[in-house]
């Protein structure tokens, strides 16, 4: 991820929260989000390796590893 990433769902998301984590665990992020496609951008994140945990409306979770150079 240099600029931004962009998570797509195969299906629309209803109710899903995705939280983004630091390396250590910290919390950076926590997006509420419906629909099918989510635009991530870097924003202030530094070079490193986060976290995206996506919970959706069932509770079934995704763990995802994000690396920004």
């Amino acid at each position: 991820m240099n600029t931004y990433t962009t998570i797509t769902f195969s299906e629309k998301q209803k109710q899903t929260t995705i939280i983004l984590t630091d390396a250590l665990g910290k919390e950076i992020k926590t997006i509420n989000f419906t629909g099918k496609q989510l635009v991530l951008e870097k924003g202030e994140m530094q070079k490193g390796i986060y976290f995206v945990q996506v919970i959706d409306a069932n509770k079934n979770v995704v763990n995802k590893k994000i690396v920004i150079q």
